[in-house]
């Protein structure tokens, strides 16, 4: 757990500047009236005025709500959530800063930033304060293995479906499609989280002679044949002693069961969801197996990723004793720093053979969710949507990566994996990690086979999966 803590802080502090410090308003029921708007006015226009001034009095008008004063809280477990409360204002935080003023004095109400620290009894204590009939805040970030199934099906959290209209444009895929839950939405974010690609020097690609992966990238053809042939030429004796001084790959941040998990579902492989999105073990379906074997082969029979396998693969990778590295885009500034006289490029993980896209995945992607019994439960999505900078923020986004992403091609490949990110769900069960990193050493050391180290944690995946299940109703 203190893994996550760590990195969902941290991807936490990233995600707020530029989801809270960041945002453009703008209500649904204002998107819904331009719509309206927008049909009355291809209408042919009436002689007397008499039939357009019906329907101009007819057009829903938005309500107007007044909180009599009340404070709207808004949970977070890291400091500095309040952008009045920051120094020296970016201009994201500025811009919110008038949007909160505009929705405090709409909804007479205060808008107040609570922190709640300890990350490990964050939902014990959201929980426990909803149940008393005061939860400690009317919205809270919720990690999204927090939030489902069990906080949505135990109704502590409410879909905001019906409080904004899902259509406008302004409302990232990443959103709707991490956070929602049966077909209803939940979540709330501007932005999508840290995507999870791979890094690679640039430098030792050229002085080896090799493709460039960005090239690849570009052409459709970076795939799991391209990448595991790149793997294997890039892993190098380069003394003659016998050992291999330079691996085509270092290792992954999270160590390789991360750089699995991509494997996996870049191959529209999963853990834990059968194709209809129902929560199923599922790491024994045909795409998954497929990939376990893939990593296999790269560590037992190209012998590629570099061995064993280092508990910090990223000091390796730093040190030029590998060509590739799995991380996370958070990661750059430090490589950045470390490896001064190094080009570095950034690219997805490559396509597996049963996909026709590259896309980023992660288990790691919080968002902001209504309480069910917050006093104000009605008005609170719309309130966050409000002091949301929405487009404005992603832009202020593309313009930071524009001053630290070392050449266009990574900056290309940030941009588009900003719009070409999913979520990995399996997290959310008791114990998944642990028994998900088991079926990984067994592969990489070789004792079994992926079908075999995957049957072998089969029972206990399916039970733990129909425990969460019947606990979460």
């Amino acid at each position: 757990m203190k893994k996550m803590k760590g990195l969902s802080m941290l991807l936490a502090i990233m995600l707020f500047v530029f989801t809270i410090a960041g945002c453009s308003g703008g209500s649904s029921q204002e998107n819904g009236s331009n719509d309206s708007n927008k049909a009355v006015q291809q209408e042919p226009a009436k002689e007397d005025g008499k039939e357009k001034e019906k329907e101009q009095a007819a057009a829903p008008e938005e309500q107007k709500i007044d909180l009599g004063g009340d404070t709207i809280k808004i949970g977070v477990w890291y400091d500095d959530a309040d952008p009045r409360q920051s120094k020296d204002k970016s201009p994201g935080e500025e811009e919110q800063i008038k949007l909160i003023d505009a929705v405090e004095k709409k909804y007479n109400c205060k808008i107040e930033f609570v922190k709640f620290g300890d990350y490990n009894k964050y939902v014990e204590n959201f929980t426990t304060t909803s149940l008393s009939g005061t939860p400690f805040a009317d919205i809270v970030l919720l990690e999204l293995f927090w939030a489902f199934p069990t906080l949505a099906n135990k109704d502590f959290i409410v879909p905001v479906d019906d409080k904004l209209n899902l259509n406008d444009p302004k409302y990232i895929g990443w959103m709707k499609n991490g956070g929602s839950f049966k077909g209803k939405q939940y979540g709330m974010t501007d932005s999508s989280p840290s995507p999870y690609g791979i890094f690679y020097n640039k430098t030792l690609v050229k002085k080896l002679g090799l493709e460039d992966p960005f090239e690849l990238q570009q052409k459709g053809e970076w795939t799991w044949e391209k990448f595991r042939d790149f793997a294997k030429k890039a892993t190098k004796d380069t003394n003659g002693d016998g050992k291999t001084d330079i691996y085509g790959i270092a290792g992954a941040y999270g160590k390789i069961n991360s750089f699995t998990e991509q494997i996996i579902y870049s191959n529209n492989g999963r853990v834990d969801k059968d194709a209809s999105g129902n929560m199923k073990f599922s790491l024994d379906g045909e795409n998954a197996v497929e990939a376990l074997q893939f990593v296999s082969d790269l560590y037992n029979k190209d012998k590629s990723i570099m061995q064993p396998i280092p508990e910090d693969a990223n000091k390796e990778f730093v040190a030029g004793k590998g060509v590739m590295y799995g991380g996370f885009s958070w990661e750059l500034g430090g490589l950045l720093d470390n490896m001064k006289n190094q080009e570095l490029g950034f690219v997805f993980f490559p396509k597996g053979p049963k996909s026709d896209k590259y896309v980023s995945y992660t288990p790691f992607g919080n968002m902001f969710m209504v309480a069910k019994y917050s006093k104000h439960a009605d008005v609170a999505a719309k309130i966050m949507d409000e002091i949301s900078l929405h487009d404005t923020g992603r832009k202020l986004a593309q313009q930071s990566w524009e001053s630290s992403y070392p050449n266009k091609e990574s900056l290309e490949t940030r941009k588009a994996m900003a719009d070409s990110i999913d979520y990995i769900s399996y997290y959310a069960i008791p114990d998944g990690e642990k028994l998900f990193e088991g079926v990984v050493k067994d592969i990489t050391t070789g004792k079994i086979s992926p079908s075999t180290a995957v049957d072998k944690v089969k029972p206990q995946f399916e039970a733990n999966i129909n425990k969460l299940l019947q606990d979460s109703k």
